[in-house]
């Protein structure tokens, strides 16, 4: 039994054993090594990950050739292009592993039979949807409503792991700053 994802689910519903079983019958887990991708852009995502171990961030890259990073999931967190995942349309991020990964993945098709055999995992699902939607419009309320430093504060105290684990350059691009800001920010706040 993957004792991190039952935990991870036990968090949002109450489900039993027999149930996160039948669930994980469902699933099948893979390793996704270092700067290889899980999605590329242009791409149906096919999968919902759990992250079981390791880093894999989503992210766009410009006209200018600039990579601006949308999502950065490590251990226990849910990555995938839910856009794509959920409408079937081609991706419009990459989602790439910043460090060897493993990854317990769920295809549309099992995502849709979890949802309708086992009643828990409709809820879960959907609360899992319900805060991924709302951690994005706080971002964005961040990126426009906060300085950088105090982004780089929030971000720091949710997750402090990231700065262990995720390349400062990700880490300012996911602030919506220059990596020379976050370079300042942190050199201020450590003096």
């Amino acid at each position: 039994m993957n004792n991190q994802l039952f935990n991870n689910i036990k968090e949002k519903v109450e489900i039993s054993e027999q149930d996160f079983q039948d669930f994980m019958l469902l699933t099948k887990t893979v390793t996704v090594k270092k700067n290889d991708f899980f999605i590329d852009e242009g791409d149906i995502a096919k999968y919902i990950a759990f992250m079981n171990s390791g880093v894999l961030y989503s992210y766009t890259i410009d006209d200018k050739g600039d990579k601006h990073v949308v999502q950065i999931a490590l251990e226990n967190h849910w990555i995938s292009d839910l856009f794509s995942f959920l409408s079937e349309e081609p991706s419009n991020f990459n989602v790439q592993a910043i460090d060897t990964s493993e990854i317990t993945l769920l295809s549309r098709e099992n995502f849709e039979r979890a949802c309708n055999s086992i009643p828990a995992f409709e809820r879960f699902f959907r609360i899992l949807i319900q805060n991924a939607y709302v951690n994005s419009q706080r971002r964005v309320s961040r990126i426009y409503g906060n300085s950088a430093e105090e982004r780089y504060l929030k971000l720091i105290k949710s997750n402090p792991k990231i700065i262990q684990t995720v390349p400062q350059h990700y880490i300012a691009s996911y602030l919506g700053i220059k990596p020379q800001s976050l370079s300042r920010i942190r050199k201020n706040l450590y003096l």
